[in-house]
């Protein structure tokens, strides 16, 4: 059980997070065709202004969270936050392609994901942790599923200025509730001052290294997937796009809801090994599946265990990373777990694309092939580990 002080720091951080992913996911599905509208707008410049919001991302991540070992948590989570709302305000009135890029630039400046993970870390004891990281993962799930549903709606009756004004107001909100009713970790005796120069020991773990290749993995077979599969939903399936949500929200609530269990059975039994396997076995089975059933059901089926295997993860692997990290250098560490993260993404984009011209079949045999390797790897790493 939480007490009322992790409660606190739970809801604030898991509202942070939510207001940030919100930002994201309620303008994947509309951005595109709104930027092509700006003046200026080729197809490279449409592109750019989607994807260097999560270029900054990956080069802040390692910066902002050695800051805030030095500096603190809160002041790097503030200060990200102030750029992401500036951004955003400045993207709502964007005339020109031009200044959506510089906006989009800005948005990713708040790159507070180190920060505000190690802030969980530091104020939630480590026998709860992977409750707490699943709490907030099944948050950003929800918010995911709920993006994928209104966006349109909202873009169609307001507009994508509006969607901009709305995550402003969001982070904005999130912001003054960390400010106001969060404590910062109390100061402690350093036992490791925080230096940039503790990245080479972070590159020499094996766990590290694991933990890093998991995320960078996850997020770019996620990524390839949504550059894949709505083109394929189109065009094989003759499915509207306006109907994909009737595939991806019930996928995503079921894969949220399995994840609370899992995360029990992970925490309480002891189980966490089993768990961080299973999810990577339910991802290649997914993906197995995929390649042996040729139709629109297979696809489905897919989709479900791909999600339920990335979200038997999602909790597991910040827990473990904050487990086997020293405390004074959490930030640094999750900086780099993160920058992880948006680099496995910005490779599943690129991937994806090669997928797009070669045929799904090889975005299916590809994956299977990771998963693959990645439960091997996981496997043998994990032999020796007492977690």
């Amino acid at each position: 059980m939480f007490t009322p002080q992790e409660r606190k720091t739970l809801a604030g951080i898991t509202f942070a997070v939510v207001a940030r992913m919100l930002g994201l996911f309620l303008l994947l599905p509309v951005l595109a065709p709104y930027v092509k509208s700006l003046e200026g707008s080729t197809h490279l410049l449409t592109g750019i202004a989607m994807g260097i919001y999560g270029l900054t991302q990956a080069l802040l991540q390692i910066p902002f969270g050695y800051l805030s070992d030095k500096i603190g948590r809160k002041p790097v989570i503030t200060f990200g936050f102030i750029a992401y709302i500036l951004g955003s305000l400045l993207a709502a009135v964007a005339g020109n392609v031009w200044t959506m890029i510089g906006a989009r630039l800005l948005q990713g400046a708040g790159a507070i994901s180190s920060a505000a993970v190690s802030l969980a870390a530091d104020l939630i004891r480590e026998e709860v942790r992977t409750k707490a990281f699943a709490h907030i993962g099944a948050s950003v799930g929800l918010s995911f599923a709920f993006s994928i549903t209104v966006a349109p709606i909202l873009a169609g009756k307001f507009g994508v200025p509006f969607i901009f004004l709305l995550t402003a107001v969001l982070s904005t909100l999130a912001m003054l509730y960390i400010l106001l009713f969060i404590k910062e970790p109390k100061k402690h005796h350093k036992e490791i001052e925080p230096s940039l120069s503790h990245m080479g020991e972070i590159f020499k773990s094996t766990g590290h290294n694991m933990l890093n290749l998991s995320v960078a993995l996850l997020h770019m077979l996620l990524v390839s997937i949504f550059t894949v599969i709505p083109i394929e939903l189109i065009h094989t399936h003759h499915m509207p796009k306006s109907d994909h949500w009737k595939i991806y929200l019930p996928v995503i609530l079921v894969s949220v809801a399995v994840m609370v269990p899992s995360t029990i059975v992970a925490e309480k039994k002891g189980k966490i090994k089993e768990v961080y396997l299973l999810g990577i076995a339910l991802i290649g089975a997914g993906y197995a599946l995929g390649l042996l059933v040729h139709s629109f059901w297979g696809l489905v089926g897919f989709l479900l265990l791909y999600f339920v295997g990335f979200h038997f993860l999602e909790p597991i692997l910040p827990s473990l990373l904050t487990k086997i990290t020293h405390r004074d250098i959490r930030g640094l560490a999750v900086g780099v777990y993160n920058t992880s993260q948006f680099i496995g993404a910005f490779v599943g984009g690129a991937l994806g694309g090669i997928f797009l011209k070669a045929g799904v079949s090889y975005l299916f045999v590809a994956g299977l092939v990771l998963s693959l390797i990645w439960f091997t790897m996981t496997y043998l790493w994990l032999k020796g580990q007492t977690l």
